[in-house]
């Protein structure tokens, strides 16, 4: 058993990255263990955050047993979380192959690689958003124990202004800020391949930085795939899936209150190639969306796996730091926020 992925480095988006409409699109599948999700975050102007998904998942031959639904959270300046999320059969759920076009109810997100719109609501909350870029984004996959069991990663917006409003029954955010979207989908069971991963978006007032460290279960090795991104204002500037070539090392740790797990309060991301030399101090602002994976699981399926398997869970992290690029004989201060989450089988 093994993961199969290009251990390579570019300084310009290759082919076999470069995103088409179709990548962002729905991608059903009659598996099981099939997952699909369309994320996105905002940082704020005023210093909160907003992070949400749409989601699919199940076996879509078998309808009764597919989950679908919506989450999303705003996190104001002082911590405070308001949360929306709402569930839905898998009759309310209609989307596009060919690009994304995602309904589920009466909440949607759709758009053409640059430009994004999407609404979500529950009973006494909305949010909608329109997302713009003029970055190009990328692609990628890697292949858990053989060849047919994938997971995929599409980037159409590493970087773009995010407006919009966050509405309750009381009061109206306005959103007006930095906005980064993805989407991913996979089609085995992620217990039985991966332990951990970590992953974040790291903005400068200049740079971009896309980070994730996922690492596999014994049975596969405990590989590390570790693709770092980076991008200027304009373009990709580079990306390698190359361990050698950079690292994230994690420190001081700390339990949430919340629940009762393990967290670093900081992270350290180094790279070092040819002309290029990387370092980023991000230290923990606050944790947020705190995410338990088998909330929609049958109870006793519940016990069962956190019992005797594992006890997966999402946390997301704000940090905040400093740090220092080198590229092409060019030296940059580095002033950081990061939205970044740790997501564990363990």
């Amino acid at each position: 058993m093994k993961v199969i992925y290009p251990a390579l480095t570019y300084r310009e988006i290759p082919e076999s990255m470069m995103i088409k409409p179709a990548d962002d699109a729905w991608h059903p599948l009659k598996d099981r263990n099939y997952i699909e999700w369309w994320y996105f975050d905002v940082m704020n102007g005023d210093g909160s955050i907003i992070r949400g998904q749409f989601y699919v998942s199940g076996d879509i031959s078998h309808p009764r047993r597919v989950l679908t639904g919506i989450r999303a959270t705003y996190v104001a300046p002082d911590g405070t979380e308001i949360t929306l999320e709402k569930k839905f059969p898998y009759s309310s759920f209609k989307a596009s192959t060919e690009s994304c076009d995602v309904q589920i109810g009466k909440n949607f997100i759709k758009g053409d690689l640059s430009h994004y719109t999407l609404h979500m609501e529950d009973s006494d909350k909305s949010l909608d958003l329109e997302l713009d870029s003029g970055i190009e984004g990328f692609t990628s996959y890697a292949s858990f124990g053989d060849e047919a069991k994938r997971m995929y990663w599409v980037v159409p917006q590493p970087r773009g202004h995010a407006r919009g409003t966050f509405k309750t029954k009381e009061k109206t955010f306005h959103i007006d800020g930095l906005g980064y979207r993805d989407h991913n989908w996979l089609n085995f069971f992620p217990m039985n391949a991966i332990q951990y991963w970590d992953w974040g978006r790291v903005y400068d007032k200049e740079f971009t930085f896309i980070f994730a460290d996922i690492v596999t279960t014994k049975r596969l090795g405990n590989a590390h795939i570790k693709p770092l991104v980076i991008y200027d204002s304009a373009k990709l500037l580079y990306v390698t899936n190359e361990s050698s070539k950079w690292s994230l090392h994690k420190a001081d740790i700390k339990l949430d209150p919340e629940t009762k797990l393990a967290l670093h309060e900081k992270h350290l991301v180094k790279a070092q190639d040819s002309d290029l030399s990387l370092e980023l101090n991000l230290q923990l602002e606050r944790v947020f969306q705190r995410i338990d994976l088998l909330a929609d699981y049958n109870p006793v399926v519940r016990w069962l796996i956190r019992t005797f398997k594992a006890k997966p869970s999402v946390t997301s992290h704000f940090s905040t730091g400093s740090g220092n690029l080198s590229l092409g004989g060019k030296q940059s201060s580095l002033t950081c926020t990061a939205v970044h989450e740790l997501v564990r089988n363990i």
